[in-house]
């Protein structure tokens, strides 16, 4: 009885880590050292949380976001953590916008290659700035066909979120000396990414029929350099398993463009929008939707 109850503990709990829900983190941007003094404490600091874990990430710089060579040794610094570096294009500019031209957008990832490819763990692999993937059927079609023609992969996000608009009011309260604030905001915070991985994995449940290995959408910013330990160790006790940023973008999800005009968002939400389910809303993630959870910790961002 003894054995039998022992094999019967050990085939759950292989069960279970084997239906674990499997998501990697990503990083978009880089950092700036010559405007911000506080860049490479803040890059360090992402690193030393990602490195406690054992996590092997990937981090999509964009030229214009990092300045000059300082910047680059940041990013320099990932790749000899053995994190991968995608291409984020060099002046991250929206697809969507009307200014914005296909062949000006297209001259924008060559020159970011140019600038990154001779680091070790740089991948063609592309994330499109704002996951705006174009306005119309023309400027869509001709970024995408480039992107396939000169064997770039997707760096597509199934789970997108709000990091940047907490990171703007962790400076503010930072600034302002608000410590009980900041106390609440991470509280918040972390709630937001939780629900957001619910909401996208329920999403791909439904189009997907099945649980995919997701990437979150993260940048390098002060609020992630502060609070992503605790992050981490809060999805992993939602059933969350952090796997590689490698792992991650072998799944067939990843090969995947939009097929919608406005093309883009997560690769979830553009799935389920070109399968017409109701209630999405546009764009999918933006800073207005987020008063709700900053009132449910007493942040009212208009009395601030």
């Amino acid at each position: 009885m003894l054995k039998f109850s022992l094999y019967l503990f050990i085939s759950l709990l292989f069960l279970s880590q084997a239906h674990a829900r499997q998501l990697a983190l990503s990083f978009d941007d880089g950092l700036n050292p010559t405007i911000d003094p506080t860049a490479p404490h803040i890059n360090q600091q992402i690193l030393a949380h990602l490195k406690n874990k054992n996590i092997q990430s990937i981090i999509f710089p964009s030229y214009i976001k990092i300045g000059d060579n300082a910047g680059k040794d940041l990013i320099r610094q990932w790749d000899k953590h053995g994190h991968i570096v995608g291409n984020h294009s060099a002046f991250h500019e929206n697809l969507n916008k009307p200014e914005v031209l296909a062949k000006d957008y297209i001259k924008s990832i060559r020159i970011n290659e140019l600038v990154f490819r001779d680091l070790k763990n740089y991948r063609k692999i592309f994330r499109y700035p704002y996951l705006k993937e174009g306005n119309n059927i023309a400027k869509r079609d001709q970024v995408q066909n480039w992107l396939k023609q000169n064997h770039y992969q997707h760096g597509g996000v199934s789970i997108d979120a709000s990091d940047w608009f907490y990171n703007q009011k962790y400076l503010a309260y930072l600034k302002a000396g608000k410590t009980s604030h900041i106390k609440r905001l991470k509280r918040a915070y972390i709630d937001h990414l939780l629900d957001r991985a619910e909401y996208y994995d329920s999403l791909a449940l439904q189009t997907l029929q099945h649980s995919p290995q997701h990437v979150l959408l993260l940048h390098t910013n002060a609020i992630n350099g502060q609070f992503l330990g605790e992050i981490i160790l809060a999805l992993e006790s939602k059933g969350w398993k952090i796997i590689n940023a490698t792992d991650a973008y072998t799944n067939p999800l990843y090969k995947n463009f939009s097929s919608n005009i406005p093309a883009g968002e997560s690769i979830i939400w553009s799935i389920a929008k070109s399968q017409n389910i109701e209630n999405l809303r546009y764009p999918a993630e933006d800073a207005p939707y987020e008063r709700e959870n900053l009132l449910k910790y007493d942040l009212d961002d208009h009395k601030e």
